[in-house]
């Protein structure tokens, strides 16, 4: 379902929860950890933001980032402009002129957080599949669970919340092959719960968000042991076949077949 956010929309919320997530830097380490296993070395950014990826990939030879904010890409490129290897665009991943990138020959997307900001996704999707060479691999992380959709995620411009069917079936419409999805964060997932659909709030409290990056080496752990059923994030990577057209068929028995199997 698609929600409308534009109605309690607050533009100063989402600068809040953009800079409040240098508070969650292990949480971003966890992630980096599980996705560093799918990244190539021509990397492209889908909504940087503010760059706070970019220590994680500054080793790559290419990294292309892209943001529809003038103030984020400014920001970026001041932070980064000693970086030969980094480069940083005005662009959004719906308007058609995004293609040209495909001359970059991309083997990675990565996007952390932007796609439920995008009314379009179906769109962005198959514009991401486009971008990236043969065999290349979108590796997407968005928020998930519906049910956890409330005014935390409408005050910051949310559409909608994922569940992995819903988008393994968009990734798949969009041309890609499903390798692996994952949820993450069954803490946060709580938390998220308590302070939007219960306490109505608008963003996450800041000592809160200190507190969970605290003792996310605690839930990591035991998320490594247990495979969470739930997550406040939901991680999944496709691959763009080698032929570089959409799935076949076969393809997609086959990625059925293993979801049913998982």
């Amino acid at each position: 379902m698609t929600q409308d956010p534009a109605v309690n929309f607050d533009e100063q919320a989402l600068q809040e929860v953009r800079e409040s997530r240098l508070l969650i830097d292990k949480y971003d380490d966890w992630l980096f950890d599980e996705l560093r296993p799918f990244l190539g070395q021509r990397v492209l950014e889908i909504g940087c933001g503010l760059g706070n990826h970019f220590e994680h990939l500054l080793d790559r030879q290419l990294l292309l980032g892209f943001d529809i904010s003038v103030e984020s890409v400014a920001a970026v490129r001041r932070r980064f402009c000693g970086r030969s290897n980094v480069r940083v665009e005005c662009l959004s991943i719906t308007d058609p002129a995004v293609l040209a990138l495909a001359d970059e020959h991309l083997d990675t997307a990565l996007s952390v957080n932007v796609f439920e900001h995008i009314e379009d996704d179906l769109l962005a999707l198959r514009h991401t599949f486009q971008l990236l060479q043969p065999g290349g691999r979108f590796i997407l992380v968005v928020p998930a669970h519906q049910s956890l959709y409330g005014p935390m995620d409408t005050s910051i411009g949310h559409y909608r919340r994922y569940s992995k069917p819903m988008l393994r079936a968009r990734m798949e419409e969009a041309g890609f092959e499903v390798l692996t999805a994952s949820y993450l964060n069954m803490l946060g997932a709580a938390g998220w719960w308590v302070n939007g659909k219960l306490l109505r709030r608008s963003v996450p409290p800041r000592g809160q968000l200190r507190l969970l990056n605290r003792i996310i080496p605690f839930v990591r752990g035991f998320e490594s042991l247990v495979r969470a059923p739930f997550g406040v994030s939901l991680l999944m990577v496709g691959r763009k076949p080698l032929g570089g057209g959409p799935r076949t068929e076969d393809a997609r028995q086959r990625s059925e077949d293993r979801s049913l199997k998982a």
